[in-house]
């Protein structure tokens, strides 16, 4: 199963106190996705994350991604950006949502090693509770496939408005 889409979630942390262009750890997501995507051929991006921490700021995590894609080489016709998530959940849903619309049926998420294995054990580590108890559902299948990656197919069920007040 060839992937030609990678997801990349971004990242603020929550106890940002002022606003957040492009923290570290998103850059380094960014620079290893420019990797992945290289040498496995991908042609798709989608940086996923909205205007999260500290509440108020004018950043928005999607933009300033996109933006390091770009100077790292990536071309703009090839990213595809997701501008509200809120959380980690939140990113897949809403990617998931972008995917299915275009009937991409998996991508390959890229982040850091320890927030892959979050993601990837979501029973173990409360995500997929999470995901449930905020969305009403989970967006959709994770398998880890190496070192802070994994694969993603999207669930019909991102299509679903649920109780998340935010859901764009």
């Amino acid at each position: 199963m060839a992937e030609h889409v990678l997801l990349v979630p971004g990242y603020t942390p929550l106890t940002a106190t002022g606003p957040v262009r492009l923290h570290e750890r998103a850059r380094q997501r960014v620079a290893r996705a420019v990797s992945v995507g290289r040498t496995l051929g991908i042609d798709w991006i989608i940086p996923s994350g909205g205007a999260v921490h500290p509440p108020g700021t004018p950043f928005v995590e999607a933009e300033e991604m996109a933006a390091e894609f770009i100077r790292l080489g990536w071309r703009k016709n090839r990213i595809v950006l997701e501008p509200r998530a809120r959380h980690t959940y939140t990113n897949l849903r809403n990617a998931g949502r972008l995917m299915l619309e275009r009937g991409w049926r998996h991508a390959r998420v890229v982040t850091g090693n320890a927030h892959a294995l979050y993601m990837g054990f979501p029973s173990l580590s409360r995500f997929e509770q999470t995901a449930r108890d905020e969305l009403g559902y989970f967006p959709g299948a994770l398998r880890l496939v190496a070192p802070g990656q994994l694969l993603f197919e999207p669930s019909g069920a991102c299509r679903r408005l649920g109780p998340d007040p935010l859901d764009p």
